[in-house]
């Protein structure tokens, strides 16, 4: 044994250890629902790499046989290299032409010919040469062998796998993966290399092209082994797959974006349908009441009065026009100043549509400020609450109470002398016929508060609703 034997050892773990890595990445990134073509057929080169870096180790394992370290026995040893070598480069083949066919959408019925190839290896090396008819020299079948499954597998499986690899370019530079588009390119070049240093260069054996292309004859003419060379392939290899499949934590993240912007747009959907239905429906239901009393005073021949009433629905036609454009443009329904000031102001809109007495009762000791999101959410549950009143309640009777308790906490009650009614009946319909009571709950749950509803027939109703001032 001397340095070159010491060298080799070395070398040959350090290309397993590039190929051992490179299959781990590859298989924790594997992606079945990727939309890259690259994914589906990726598994192939995980395999590749898992199986080339046994075999590498494998000859690690002959190399320590001159030391007198023996693992297995040195007949064994051999049977391993040629098996491992002809299986990697068998999954290399069937990487590289299943993504030239993934990508080309053509060739299909070339799928197969890796595997046709490596029986017809098998048979002629494994079967008749090493069961049937065992040989002689081991050695030289084992270089025989190794031989020909780099010249009938790995070589075209590593053009296949560099051509691949350039037809994902376009795929990536449409999408701006610069990164991934120059690691790709670079790892098709390196399979370039591969297929003609791993592919091509072969043990000194007795027919062509490894009678002129061998690893003796390239020593000679470089002065480095081509263990060398394949070893810094393998590494560069290795990196360039693993930076370009990146590609799927990139996919993966911004598929997350895209969950993310359709959440903020599903809830900007529903909030915009709250919003209509809590003010621009509302405010034109309203002027449905309205319409409905001019024409009882048309019927009774008061004309000047059911007038008035008429220009008071124009008013609030234009008003919800206004509104359902604010909506549009995503401005929302503003209030300003304090709870009372905003809860007195919208008495005052009721009591001009319905003939149900509203009263406000302020228990609270001072005025009481929210903040903007907190003030709007306020408005449209009582709106909604004393429009249920209205078109449902037959109440004669309603008071709003305000009552501030200790730590910010503030309580809302809204109780009517209406008909009340049975809240597990009420629960039982259509979500879609009770959107009213459901939008109170969401505008409650944006205020960080409770709603509670208690009602029962002939006993009136009571609307309770509890939240921290903000």
């Amino acid at each position: 044994m001397g340095p070159f034997s010491d060298q080799m050892i070395v070398t040959y773990s350090l290309y397993g250890l590039a190929f051992f890595t490179m299959s781990v990445v590859i298989a924790s990134q594997v992606r079945k629902d990727s939309s890259f073509t690259l994914a589906k057929p990726l598994w192939f080169l995980s395999v590749f790499g898992l199986v080339q870096a046994l075999a590498e180790w494998s000859k690690v394992a002959k190399l320590l046989h001159m030391y007198e370290i023996a693992l297995l026995d040195i007949f064994t040893l051999h049977v391993i290299d040629v098996l491992t070598v002809g299986i990697s480069s068998t999954f290399l083949f069937l990487f590289g032409i299943h993504l030239v066919i993934a990508s080309k959408g053509r060739y299909t019925e070339l799928k197969y010919l890796p595997i046709l190839l490596a029986i017809i290896w098998a048979v002629k090396f494994i079967i008749i040469d090493l069961i049937i008819i065992p040989t002689d020299n081991l050695r030289i079948w084992n270089a025989n062998s190794i031989a020909w499954s780099r010249y009938i597998l790995a070589l075209p499986g590593s053009i296949l796998v560099s051509a691949g690899l350039l037809l994902q370019l376009p795929v990536l530079k449409r999408l701006r993966l610069k990164s991934a588009y120059y690691h790709c390119l670079g790892a098709a070049v390196i399979f370039t290399a591969y297929g003609f240093f791993s592919g091509l260069i072969t043990f000194p054996i007795n027919f062509w092209p490894g009678t002129v292309l061998n690893t003796s004859t390239f020593a000679q003419l470089t002065g480095m082994p081509v263990q060398h060379f394949r070893t810094g392939l393998g590494l560069l290899m290795a990196y360039t797959i693993i930076r370009t499949i990146n590609i799927f934590n990139v996919e993966q993240d911004r598929r997350l974006e895209e969950a993310e912007r359709l959440s903020v747009l599903m809830k900007e959907r529903k909030r915009f349908s709250i919003d209509l239905h809590d003010g621009v429906i509302q405010s034109i239901y309203a002027a449905g009441l309205v319409i409905e009393t001019s024409q009882d005073m048309l019927e009774k021949g008061e004309r000047e009065k059911a007038n008035e009433q008429l220009e008071i629905v124009k008013k609030r036609l234009n008003t919800a026009l206004i509104e359902l454009r604010s909506y549009i443009v995503d401005l929302g329904k503003e209030t300003e100043g304090s709870i009372q000031h905003m809860l007195t102001n919208l008495i005052h809109e009721f009591r001009s549509i319905s003939m149900v007495n509203i009263d406000l009762i302020d228990k609270s000791k001072c005025k009481l400020y929210l903040q903007q999101a907190q003030e709007n959410n306020l408005f449209h549950i009582v709106q909604e609450a004393l429009f249920n009143v209205i078109k449902h309640a037959n109440a004669s009777k309603v008071e709003i109470i305000i009552e501030e308790v200790p730590h910010n906490n503030i309580t809302i009650r809204i109780v009517d002398n209406g008909t009340g009614f049975n809240l597990q009946e009420y629960s039982k319909i259509n979500s879609s016929e009770r959107k009213g009571l459901t939008n109170m709950h969401y505008r409650t749950q944006r205020l960080g508060g409770s709603l509670t509803v208690d009602s029962k027939e002939g006993h009136g109703t009571e609307v309770v609703l509890r939240f921290k001032k903000g």
